[in-house]
């Protein structure tokens, strides 16, 4: 491993008297940060080697995903396209030296031993103020950058002095008045997106002007704009810093230039979002199958009228769910875009009458965006989407969370969830046993999907005293689930049984009046395959004894790739804690 490795090459990185090595390989010795879960991190933190030293990395996520898919111990990287910072550890008297990777490719598909003689060189000690050139490279870091014209956004900090971003406007505010103890003016914000991240840019001087330059969709080349830490507390943009315009800050629009790429997405599949918590911020991509007329709404903070408009968007995992836009958004966006595919860049995940999503300031809408998810999605709709129906998130209840952890049977039990006055929400990793033949369907209202009666020819709901000339069938299914450490029987109502029977109740019906043998192949198909299952546990009484009954919310299909990274990571955590 020697031979493939640029031996010293941290050293003459940050040696300020040198030359850069070009494309240096370097192995990772260690992954200190490697979370693909949610909530989603925009950078992996490692450990390199190159034979005679350590020193810390930054590799932007999305990088990761997209060059080898994951970031391993004993790895091999050829950083192609890098920089450095060598700045002031807030927690000791030393100085940190990290590398951020801007592009990489695999050196080799191996995975080796790591170095065990190395001297673990992490920092430096600082330097005496005698010593005036090393300072200035410790206090301000190096202004370079190797390889690339333009600096990626995720990679900005305010240890560099010297850079030029080249970016896209996704959004902008209205022109806002502000007032302090020190003045007043006016002032207004953008977010800025390359390949590599996103970023906010505030202006606050000459307002107006930056105003009209910077326009929504163009591409523009920025520099020497302040950089500061983030208020988190006013953006949910997806990183530590965010730009501020002055009088210096250079602006030009690039022409002629194709921004087939600048936005990157992160998306959720619809189907998914049953996992993300209240008030995360995620990028969806659908189809658009309905579009509601705009209604004035009086917000409930600031008591001010706003025009609301709701669009539904179905994907691929045969899910749907309600979209609100707000404000201009509610009225750029009408019934021209049925049936067009939008990609949502931060929209917010919501709670009300289940679980839905709201664009806000920092959301970017792109209808039908030229990347490979609309190629794919606009083809599987044109093939299956239209013929399909798909399943509501918005069912669910309001207060419905769930924790990330997956319990087993045993866990749920001795943990005594649903006990008493409780109504817990659980999820659990099962496979379906055996599903108890008898009622499994009912009769439902088109309405209000209660039982109905039959009445000589009509249908009767007690409920809407209204009479149908044939009802809705719905499911209702009790089916006994087990993992490893025990079983339960869980119930499925409609939208949760048709994710384990794959066939519409009233198909179910047809195959038990007309064809018995296959509508025994249907239930036995439906067992032995294992779910990820979102539960609900509560104690009910029947005939005078308390019992505890088990309900799917929703099932999901397992991701294995998926699952076997959180695992991965589960198994790192144990072993580190066992090391610490």
């Amino acid at each position: 491993m020697s031979n493939i490795l640029t031996v010293g090459a941290i050293q003459d990185i940050f040696d300020p008297n040198i030359r850069n090595p070009e494309k240096p390989v370097l192995q990772i010795a260690k992954v200190i940060q490697s979370d693909y879960s949610h909530p989603r991190p925009q950078r992996v933190k490692v450990a390199f080697n190159d034979g005679c030293e350590l020193t810390q990395g930054i590799i932007p996520v999305n990088l990761v995903e997209r060059v080898s898919g994951d970031i391993k111990k004993g790895q091999l990287l050829r950083l192609t396209h890098y920089n450095c910072i060598i700045k002031n550890s807030l927690e000791s008297q030393e100085t940190l030296k990290i590398i951020i990777v801007i592009n990489y490719e695999m050196a080799n598909s191996g995975l080796y031993q790591i170095f065990s003689n190395l001297s673990r060189v992490k920092t430096t000690k600082r330097t005496s103020p005698h010593n005036k050139s090393l300072q200035h490279s410790i206090t301000s870091g190096p202004s370079y950058t190797i390889g690339e014209e333009f600096f990626p956004i995720n990679a900005l900090s305010p240890y560099f002095n010297s850079w030029k971003i080249e970016a896209i406007v996704g959004t902008k505010t209205d022109i806002k008045p502000w007032q302090s103890d020190h003045g007043s003016g006016k002032w207004f914000a953008v977010v800025l997106f390359d390949s590599s991240g996103e970023i906010r840019a505030t202006a606050f001087e000459d307002a107006d002007n930056f105003y009209n330059q910077l326009q929504i969709g163009k591409l523009y080349s920025i520099s020497k704009a302040k950089i500061r830490m983030a208020n988190k507390k006013y953006s949910t943009v997806k990183n530590d810093y965010e730009l501020i315009l002055g009088r210096e800050t250079i602006i030009t629009e690039v022409l002629n230039k194709d921004s087939h790429g600048f936005i990157p997405f992160n998306f959720v599949k619809i189907v998914d979002l049953i996992e993300y918590e209240k008030n995360d911020i995620i990028d969806v991509i659908g189809i658009v199958i309905k579009v509601s007329d705009i209604q004035e709404i009086t917000t409930r903070t600031t008591r001010k009228n706003v025009n609301k408009r709701c669009i539904t968007i179905v994907d691929q995992s045969k899910y749907q769910i309600t979209l609100s836009l707000w404000g201009l958004q509610a009225e750029k966006f009408n019934s021209s875009i049925l049936n067009h595919i939008i990609a949502c860049k931060n929209v917010r995940v919501v709670e009300f009458q289940g679980r839905n999503l709201s664009a806000i300031f920092d959301s970017t809408i792109i209808i039908d965006p030229n990347i490979q998810e609309t190629n794919e999605l606009r083809d599987w709709y044109n093939s299956h989407g239209t013929h399909s129906k798909f399943t509501s998130l918005n069912t669910s209840s309001s207060t419905v969370q769930y924790v990330d952890d997956i319990k087993t049977l045993d866990q749920i039990k001795y943990e005594k969830l649903g006990q008493g006055n409780n109504l817990d929400y659980f999820s659990t990793l099962v496979t379906v046993l055996n599903i108890k033949k008898g009622n499994i369907l009912y009769p439902a209202c088109p309405t209000c999907s209660k039982k109905v009666i039959e009445d000589v020819s009509e249908w009767h709901c007690a409920k809407c005293s209204r009479s149908y000339p044939k009802p809705e069938y719905r499911y209702i299914i009790a089916a006994v689930v087990a993992d490893f450490t025990g079983d339960v029987i869980l119930r499925f109502f409609n939208d949760s049984a048709l994710s384990i029977m794959n066939c519409e109740a009233k198909e179910l019906v047809r195959l038990e009046a007309e064809d018995r043998d296959n509508y025994d192949a249907t239930l036995e198909k439906a067992c032995f395959k294992p779910y990820i299952i979102k539960c609900r546990a509560k104690t009910e009484t029947y005939e005078g004894r308390s019992i505890i009954r088990y309900s799917a919310m929703s099932v999901i299909k397992i991701d294995y790739a998926r699952r076997a990274k959180r695992l991965h990571q589960l198994i790192n955590e144990m072993e580190d804690s066992f090391l610490s």
